[in-house]
């Protein structure tokens, strides 16, 4: 191994444990409008969203629409339902998580029709440890590559549930030994 490759690794490990980290109890709500989500661009690693949802068929009930965005050189592998609980101790804690490829949802959730979606997972404590990505990228899985998409979670009920998901993204195949690849070329023209 070359002086370059271990400074490349040394640079790049830092990376890999780089990660958006969402709280809706900190960090406020994620977005309503499913026009116009929250946005994230995920980095190398583990990815956590947690966000609370209630009565989200009622005038004053609660969606969360989010975009996240892979980047080049990057693949989604995994979303993981973390937990889904119901904090106040009332029985429901399922919820519904949905995909669409591209920067939003166009689904009106008042006349469902889930034809756009790629996919959609109807979340309960059962799934938690779970890899939901395969139910929600449907045809476009198992993994997903560089491109933006939009999720919705939602809970009919009137209980609060709140949802965590995590977002493992990991190099895409072959753009480590590209790097490698460039690094041992650099190396090679120096001697």
């Amino acid at each position: 191994m070359t002086i370059r490759s271990i400074i490349a690794l040394a640079v790049l490990a830092p990376a890999a444990h780089a990660s958006v980290i969402f709280d809706e109890g900190v960090d406020g709500d994620l977005s309503n409008d499913r026009t116009n989500p929250s946005t994230f661009v995920l980095g190398l690693g583990v990815n956590s969203f947690t966000m609370d949802v209630i009565d989200s068929d009622g005038p004053n009930g609660d969606l969360d629409y989010f975009t996240v965005t892979v980047g080049i050189g990057l693949t989604l592998d995994a979303v993981t339902l973390v937990s889904t609980t119901n904090p106040a101790g009332g029985f429901d804690a399922t919820s519904f998580i949905a995909m669409q490829i591209g920067p939003q949802v166009t689904v009106d959730p008042a006349s469902p029709d889930p034809t756009p979606l790629s996919g959609f997972v109807i979340a309960d404590p059962s799934q938690v440890g779970s890899d939901l990505l395969p139910a929600l990228a449907g045809s476009f899985g198992p993994t997903l590559g560089p491109g933006e998409y939009a999720l919705w979670v939602q809970q009919t009920g009137e209980d609060l549930t709140r949802v965590s998901l995590s977002f493992n993204v990991v190099p895409a195949p072959g753009s480590f030994a590209a790097f490698a690849g460039l690094g041992l070329l650099g190396a090679r023209r120096r001697r």
